[in-house]
């Protein structure tokens, strides 16, 4: 019987020997955090469960593509759910008509209602994301969330809200730097 607080690198080298209670244990451990994420980017219960599972397929396949010196496990499978649920995105807006953002600065983000963020992330470490998020000017505001939950690319970015890919590309330079300055303020440390 393997138990969920066993070291993820011991847990991994048994998911590596194609030991599927392992797998199993890792799933218990982190299935909640990586799911809140992938609900949050895909807004569909039923896609987001079968994304949750893609995640820990591609572990199960994939061990070796983990580096322990590239940071902790969870930021490594949160890493692989959120490119596997942009994937999903992009594969379904294709499918679906082009959307435009209106350019009043509205995305359809609220700030206030982020269940994803709460679950993952300790509350008050979210109420400083909050709040250095709303700190941000609100180009740079509207570009990160693009980049993170859209996953827009630079040139998508620069066609979505018509500006060149050199602001672009800065705005989101500069948006992270002052959410990591601000984050640093309150006390908190966060890999942006």
């Amino acid at each position: 019987m393997f138990n969920p607080d066993q070291d993820d690198s011991l847990l991994l080298a048994q998911v590596e020997q194609r030991q599927p209670d392992a797998l199993l244990a890792l799933y218990r451990k982190y299935s909640v955090r990586i799911f809140s994420l992938l609900y949050r980017i895909v807004n569909d219960r039923p896609a987001a469960e079968e994304l949750l599972q893609d995640t820990f397929q591609r572990l199960w396949q994939r061990p070796h593509m983990y580096s322990s010196d590239k940071g902790p496990l969870l930021s490594w499978l949160l890493t692989v759910a959120r490119n596997i649920a942009l994937d999903y995105k992009r594969k379904e807006s294709r499918r679906a008509a082009h959307l435009v953002l209106p350019l009043g600065g509205d995305t359809g983000f609220d700030l206030d209602n982020l269940p994803a963020l709460e679950s993952t992330v300790d509350p008050e470490v979210s109420r400083a994301i909050r709040q250095a998020m709303e700190s941000l000017p609100p180009a740079q505001k509207i570009t990160l969330e693009l980049a993170y939950f859209e996953g827009l690319t630079h040139p998508e970015l620069a066609e979505r809200t018509g500006e060149t890919l050199g602001t672009v590309k800065t705005r989101i330079r500069l948006g992270i730097r002052k959410l990591r300055e601000a984050l640093l303020n309150q006390g908190k440390v966060l890999r942006l």
